[in-house]
């Protein structure tokens, strides 16, 4: 059973204590509930109450063995795959399909070093149909691919996708590149609210520099999961 999550605004929770959240007392207030694992800020206004449950990503050892190939070259990096993300699916991916996102400039410089490293059928990303037509072939596909400026990660050192930026890519690119069906998005996105916390900023943010934020706000808005204020606070 899918338990909603309940949102209240700073002013809400505040009239208990009878101060504002313009004010100094408001705002320690909610530092001190946000410490006390009452509260988590997910918007300018709005609070989602409970403790602060993050989604922690996985990586296989696959994983990590492209992180440490890739680190040494770039500033940041960002490795996942397919089957990491198989708690928040309905139907759990067997291909090993694997993300390797660098600044376009490095991608070229990533995919050559991977090759002479001995990695397996890596593809470097040119287009998206030329992408698709090319992967399937073996379950340890592995993508170079664009990392999109100022991208959300959980763990930049170890190159660690945060929940925002994994729903929101797999809005965009999940249906095409990643053979991710709608119902499995779906179920993720209401996984993702329920069980755990997703900063609707740093969403927002991501998925407009992906210019998608105004397609993902409708589609989450249709799923009658989160109320709409929270997702179109300022």
């Amino acid at each position: 059973m899918i338990i909603f999550p309940i949102y209240k605004t700073r002013q809400e929770i505040l009239k208990g204590y009878g101060v504002t959240p313009d004010s100094d007392a408001g705002r320690w207030r909610i530092s001190a509930l946000r410490k006390e694992g009452y509260i988590v800020p997910v918007s300018r206004t709005w609070c989602r109450v409970g403790p602060d449950r993050r989604f922690h990503l996985r990586q296989t050892s696959r994983d990590i063995q492209l992180v440490r190939v890739v680190r040494p070259l770039v500033d940041s990096c960002c490795v996942w795959s397919l089957t990491s993300i198989n708690p928040l699916l309905v139907h759990q991916r067997t291909r090993r399909l694997t993300l390797v996102e660098v600044a376009r400039a490095d991608r070229r410089l990533v995919f050559e070093r991977l090759r002479s490293e001995r990695i397996r059928n890596v593809i470097l990303e040119t287009d998206t149909k030329w992408v698709i037509d090319h992967i399937g072939e073996s379950d340890f596909d592995v993508v170079v691919r664009t990392l999109v400026g100022k991208s959300p990660l959980e763990d930049a050192k170890k190159g660690i996708p945060s929940l925002e930026k994994i729903i929101v890519d797999l809005f965009v690119d999940g249906q095409v590149l990643l053979g991710v069906a709608q119902s499995d998005l779906t179920h993720l996105v209401r996984m993702a609210f329920s069980e755990f916390c997703i900063d609707v900023r740093v969403m927002r943010s991501y998925a407009r520099r992906r210019a998608t934020w105004d397609k993902l706000v409708s589609f989450i808005e249709m799923l009658q999961f989160v109320p709409s204020e929270v997702l179109r606070d300022p």
